[in-house]
């Protein structure tokens, strides 16, 4: 994949695959959404993720006394590599608890706004990636039209429950079925 719109750009080869797909008219909506989740979450350890994650579930169904339940849940953190994600979620975990409310609610809406901030942040560096190919001259007008209005659709059609599943249970193939390649001559793209 050494011809698409992002192929001087510093990404993985998903990323590439999905800089292709932006700029295809071959390429559903569908696909291109599946691709993007596909990519993020190859961008992620997805097994410290699962793990913190775990961990954390694990504590809210211990029915002990925290005298300190932020700092036991930053402790959960801690063995564990940092990372914008895993940053992220530390933030919004602690937020919530700090606004009192109960663990196991602090952790699911910590976990949603987690994926929610990671969705806007990863399209606005695809976004940024458009504009860099289109200033390379890898990309014309048309193609970064299409590719900014593409990069806007499938992160909009993100389904955040399904990356917050593929987080919390750490399965990186979630949504490789949608990425499967079609065989049927009537399974072509719906636009």
């Amino acid at each position: 994949m050494t011809d698409g719109p992002f192929r001087n750009a510093e990404l993985s080869s998903r990323w590439k695959r999905y800089g292709d797909d932006l700029v295809s008219d071959a390429t559903s909506l569908e696909e291109r959404t599946a691709q993007a989740c596909h990519s993020m979450l190859g961008d992620v350890d997805l097994t410290a993720v699962s793990t913190i994650l775990g961990n954390i579930i694990d504590h809210t169904e211990r029915p002990q006394m925290d005298l300190d339940l932020v700092s036991s849940i930053d402790a959960l953190f801690d063995p564990h590599l940092k990372s914008p994600l895993t940053d992220l979620l530390q933030k919004h975990v602690t937020t919530n608890l700090r606004d009192q409310m109960p663990l196991a609610t602090a952790v699911d809406q910590a976990l949603q706004s987690t994926v929610e901030d990671w969705i806007g942040i990863t399209k606005n560096r695809l976004d940024e990636e458009c504009i860099r190919a289109r200033d390379l001259g890898d990309l014309n007008e048309k193609g970064y039209s299409n590719g900014i209005e593409r990069n806007r659709e499938a992160f909009a059609a993100i389904a955040s429950d399904a990356l917050c599943d593929a987080l919390t249970s750490g399965n990186k193939r979630a949504f490789r079925r949608a990425l499967e390649k079609r065989t049927s001559v009537d399974d072509g793209p719906e636009e």
